[in-house]
This record gives structure tokens, C-alpha cells and sequence, in this order.
């Protein structure tokens, strides 16, 4: 079985890297002689979780649009490290000594658990994108036939979607960073806050 194109309207995808929160390509259309070349991001950002294609350039000059490809993911490589920078936590990624075993017969709801490393971009194997609180979704469940497990970042407090498969096991607790027992507390006391409101309103 062929494999199948990759395309951005009629441009043929030919070179692509993922670097931090977008994909950079380098697509070509042989039957547009005025621009044949084009260069685009491309990213999933979005509730659907769909391909989206933004900032495209194109030319009939490839020497030029190599060069703002290159450029692009040069880009990219210095605002992620830019990013890693910020982070005042060890980066250390958490391994399987320090979890307890993804046992899918108990629940993992309103627990720390860690995320596979194998799971996140090279770029983003650090342990403040592995640590995470599961709150909900029915692959916390013991013996759950569903595998969709919600969570919040405790470094970022980003709010993610993941597979049961995808956590490593519950975070043993002599290894909880002080920096995540705080940022813990304070999504907490959120959570709580959040679900007090709402028996309120009703």
C-alpha cells in the first residue's frame, strides 16, 4: 500500500519538524510555476484537535524558501529553549522507580500520576510536563472500559487530555517535589472553590 501524501491545498508536504507547540513544513506544487514552493506552521491547538495551517510564504525561488524554513525552525528551537530557561524547577525526568504500577484495577481519580516520558516530545521530557493531577475521565476508573484520563499540569496548570496508557504510575509520595506540593494545594483549593460556586448557583 502507497504511502499516503501528505498535502496543504495542492502542495505536496516534502519536509516537516516538530519543534515545541508547532510543525514546521516545507510543501511544493510543480504545477504552480509562479510558486511552486511554500512554507506554512502548522499546529492542533484547538478543541478538535485538527490540523490547522497558518503564516504561510511562498516563492518560485527554493534557495529562498529553504531558507525561511530553516529559519522558522531555528526559531522555534530558541523559543523553546527560551521557555525551558523560565522553569525554576529540576528538570529531571521521573522514571518508573518512582511511581507505583499503572495497575488499571484501582482508580487513578484525584491522584498524581506521571506522564510516560516516551509519551512527550524530545523536546519536552522534563518532569514539570510529566507531573500531572488526574480529575477526571473514565480511563481513572478502576477496571474502565474507557481510556480518556483529564488532567491538570501542576507546574503550568494547563488543563490536558490523556490515555490511561499513557501514565506511568501514581507519584510515590517521598518523591513529590515541594514545588508540586504547593502548586497541588493551590489547584485544590481552586477545584474546591470552583465546586462550591456551582452548588451555589443551583
Amino acid at each position: 500500500m502507497a504511502e499516503e501524501k501528505r498535502m496543504v491545498d495542492t502542495y505536496k508536504v516534502t519536509h516537516a519538524i516538530h519543534v515545541g507547540d508547532r510543525e514546521i513544513l516545507f510543501a511544493v506544487d510543480e504545477g504552480k510555476t509562479d510558486c511552486p514552493y511554500m512554507v506554512c506552521y502548522c499546529s492542533w491547538d484547538n478543541p478538535l484537535g485538527i490540523e490547522q495551517f497558518f503564516d504561510a510564504a511562498g516563492s518560485d525561488d527554493y534557495l529562498e524558501m529553504m531558507t525561511e524554513f530553516t529559519d522558522r525552525v531555528k526559531a522555534q528551537l530558541e523559543a523553546v529553549r527560551a521557555e525551558r530557561d523560565k522553569i525554576a524547577v529540576p528538570l529531571s525526568p521521573f522514571a518508573s522507580e518512582h511511581c507505583t504500577p499503572n495497575d488499571y484495577g484501582q482508580s487513578i481519580e484525584n491522584k498524581v500520576v506521571v506522564i510516560r516520558a516516551e509519551r512527550l516530545r524530545p523536546e519536552y521530557r522534563t518532569a514539570d510536563k510529566q507531573l500531572v493531577l488526574a480529575v477526571g475521565g473514565f480511563g481513572t476508573h478502576a477496571n474502565a472500559r474507557g481510556r480518556a484520563v483529564y488532567t491538570v499540569n501542576l507546574y503550568s496548570g494547563k488543563e490536558s487530555r490523556w490515555n490511561r496508557e499513557d501514565i506511568l504510575g501514581v507519584l510515590k509520595t517521598e518523591y513529590m517535589p515541594d514545588w508540586a506540593k504547593e502548586e497541588l494545594k493551590q489547584i485544590l483549593a481552586g477545584q474546591q472553590a470552583k465546586h462550591k460556586k456551582q452548588v451555589q448557583e443551583r
